[in-house]
């Protein structure tokens, strides 16, 4: 922008200057495109193709405007401003050099305000048609990318994009190379608690901290809540609360009811019980909190011991088929005896 206004400040005083001398009339030069030694202390006006002249914009025709303000590059370059349906565009050499610098629009703003990069019709503040690079050096400094204003934060803490050597990329958080967890605070007048995201080669980490009232750009330490390893394993400190979990695991349970399956003996079963306190194939309660539970092993044991469960029923139930019919049996015979 400072540079911008240099440019147009260069321009009023070369119009200024040319006013008093003549009128400033625009030369028809459509079909040359002047090397910089073409021009010398000197504030000229053409006529120009857009393509003669390459530079960008929109239409076949354009104007240009050539600032020279000395004889020879000891006085400071030559300037050029083109207007085109495009936008406005700025170049400038010294008058040694074969050639122009390459050709850069200049930023345009609206009765509104506000600003375009890239477009003539900007629709925010700052409307970039184009890509975005941004950063003050190199990004592992932890230099803030983006940050959001706040009243009572500063501009390296809150609402921040940033990179540094902690993280490849931090929202939130102002990660530095001391630091890796961030610099997330207030002025030391509001409480409440500060959340971040990390990217690094340990995967997505969400950061928290408690409420609490902490010097403007102090450390906070922050807890990790939150991890997504690059594997793909994720952990969560505390609850977890979803309408649906869906866990795909195979094989299933249902080899129990293969024909060749060896269903355990309940006396086994009872033996093993009372000896271990828990169900053959099952963890003990020590081992699950030790170790925790794998939710779709466990499932499928759960199921298994089910089907176990459903077999010895059905195997139950037919012995008491048969000791009911024995019973009928015996009855028929002492009624006949009678």
């Amino acid at each position: 922008m400072r540079k911008a206004i240099l440019i147009f400040g260069m321009i009023f005083s070369g119009l200024t200057y040319a006013q008093q001398a003549t009128n400033l009339a625009v030369l028809d030069t459509r079909d040359v495109n002047s090397l910089p030694s073409a021009y010398s202390q000197i504030a000229k006006v053409e006529f120009k193709f857009r393509d003669v002249v390459q530079v960008p914009g929109i239409g076949n025709y354009s104007s240009m405007l050539t600032i020279a303000p000395w004889v020879d590059s000891s006085g400071n370059k030559v300037h050029q401003l083109n207007f085109n349906d495009g936008g406005v565009f700025y170049r400038n050499a010294s008058q040694a050099d074969s050639q122009w610098g390459n050709w850069n629009q200049l930023l345009m703003a609206n009765v509104n305000g506000d600003v375009g990069i890239g477009t003539t019709d900007p629709r925010s503040k700052i409307d970039v048609w184009g890509n975005i690079l941004t950063g003050n050096t190199n990004a592992t400094e932890g230099i803030n990318a983006f940050a959001i204003r706040y009243e009572n934060g500063s501009l390296n803490n809150w609402g921040s994009l940033r990179s540094s050597a902690a993280t490849y990329m931090s929202f939130g958080a102002k990660a530095d190379n001391n630091i890796g967890n961030g610099w997330v605070s207030s002025n030391g007048t509001l409480n409440f608690s500060k959340v971040a995201i990390t990217l690094n080669d340990d995967g997505i980490k969400f950061l928290t901290s408690p409420q609490q009232m902490i010097a403007l750009n102090s450390p906070v330490a922050m807890n990790e809540i939150m991890k997504i390893a690059v594997n793909g394993n994720a952990a969560l400190q505390g609850k977890f609360e979803a309408k649906e979990v869906k866990v795909t695991l195979t094989p299933t349970a249902d080899f129990v009811f293969d024909e060749e399956y060896k269903l355990p003996e309940l006396d086994e079963v009872e033996k093993h019980i009372k000896e271990k306190k828990h169900l053959p194939e099952i963890a003990s309660a020590a081992q699950m909190e030790k170790e925790g539970v794998n939710i779709g092993e466990f499932q499928i044991k759960l199921l298994q011991k089910i089907e176990e469960l459903t077999l010895y029923t059905i195997e139950q139930n037919k012995q008491l088929k048969i000791q009911a019919d024995e019973i009928e049996v015996l009855k028929k015979q002492i009624n006949n005896k009678k």
